[in-house]
């Protein structure tokens, strides 16, 4: 895996987001954060970005490959 820049407030243990998605979530919608970096003992495990992030990425992706 390539380097991620992650800001300290990104960061969310698993268990942290599964007691507290109903919060987390509205950070990702209004912009506050860019994404939610999950981990799980001191590992990086997955990304959650908000859907409009997502389609945004994906598009870039489908741009990407037409172009190749």
């Amino acid at each position: 895996m390539g380097e991620m820049r992650v800001r300290n407030d990104e960061l969310c243990t698993v268990r942290e987001a599964m007691r507290e998605l109903n919060r987390l979530l509205p950070r990702l919608e209004q912009g506050v954060v860019e994404k939610l970096v999950l981990t799980q003992r001191n590992q990086m495990r997955a990304v959650i970005v908000s859907a409009e992030r997502y389609s945004q990425l994906e598009r870039l992706a489908d741009a990407r490959a037409s172009a190749a």
